[in-house]
């Protein structure tokens, strides 16, 4: 099984569980916001469940529709995922204050305890995988994980201020208070999730450097290499796509050509690198190579 689609699983078990768990003592405890966490929960497990079938669908190989691979399916996985979390967060603001108010029982709190402490500890395992994979899906279902667990505190918080309601009773609204913060943190993490990721689609030139500056150094170390007139690393899903175009010796040969592509497409399509597709056209070098504003061997060396 994919090593991605195991972690994802392990949370579809953990957010079933405790989305049962939420609603059976808030319903129990009457809180109505940790019944609001049990929603955070749901839109969780839809999430993950979302995320594989996405995930499987990115990992298709490329064809004559699609030459450079399915991987911007992650995008529009991660959007979808969004607009079902804004929902659900719209969901519980309008909900907050829609009965009357309660003093939750002890049984909450104990419960939000546990809930928080879980959930965090499994969000920060999947952030961890997400870069360690560098896959976006598991990123961004491990953020919203931890905005779970940071939810489970609001309630413990709310279960505390409610049991002051004797002394004001200004407090007793605390759960419906704490309702509504649930629901307005659901939806600011939507509007993150739908803003990075239309963003990606929109504008998917990498801003690593690291990574542009290593493929340039590994083409630049072939001897044939005169130039690189440009390079283009473009982010598509969980890989990227690679375009160079090199500038080399007029009287450099054909099969010398077909062994310089191939050696660099070895260089650079790695684990390390994460470059699934690479294209390297070339031009035979002309005119004046000082009126040329591209990077070049020479360049190189004073930087």
């Amino acid at each position: 099984m994919d090593k991605i689609i195991k972690v994802l699983l392990k949370s579809v078990l953990i957010n079933i569980s405790l989305v049962i768990v939420k609603l059976i003592f808030g319903i129990i405890g009457t809180s109505k916001a940790l019944i609001a966490n049990a929603i955070h929960s749901l839109s969780d497990l839809i999430t993950d469940l979302i995320s594989i079938f996405g995930y499987h669908l990115s990992k298709k190989k490329s064809n004559d529709k699609h030459p450079l691979g399915y991987g911007q399916i992650e995008y529009l996985t991660n959007i979808f995922v969004g607009v079902v979390i804004a929902f659900l967060g719209l969901e519980t603001v309008i909900n907050a204050f829609s009965s009357k108010t309660s003093i939750p029982s002890n049984l909450i709190l104990i419960t939000s305890i546990i809930c928080a402490i879980v959930k965090y500890i499994f969000a920060s395992y999947m952030q961890r995988k997400g870069k360690e994979y560098k896959n976006s899906i598991l990123i961004v279902s491990g953020i919203e994980s931890k905005a779970d667990s940071l939810t489970s505190i609001l309630v413990v918080i709310s279960v505390l201020l409610s049991k002051l309601s004797t002394y004001n009773p200004i407090y007793s609204y605390s759960d419906n208070i704490c309702t509504f913060i649930i629901g307005a943190y659901i939806i600011y993490i939507a509007i993150k999730i739908l803003k990075e990721n239309v963003l990606s689609i929109i504008d998917t030139n990498t801003d690593n450097i690291d990574l542009i500056n290593y493929v340039t150094t590994k083409v630049l170390d072939n001897d044939l290499v005169e130039e690189i007139l440009d390079i283009s690393i473009i982010k598509y899903g969980s890989y990227y796509v690679a375009n160079i175009e090199l500038e080399l010796n007029k009287n450099v040969k054909l099969k010398e050509i077909s062994k310089l592509k191939s050696n660099i497409k070895k260089q650079i399509m790695n684990k390390k690198t994460n470059i699934s597709y690479l294209t390297i056209s070339v031009n035979y070098k002309e005119g004046d190579k000082n009126a040329r504003t591209t990077r070049s061997r020479n360049s190189k060396k004073t930087t």
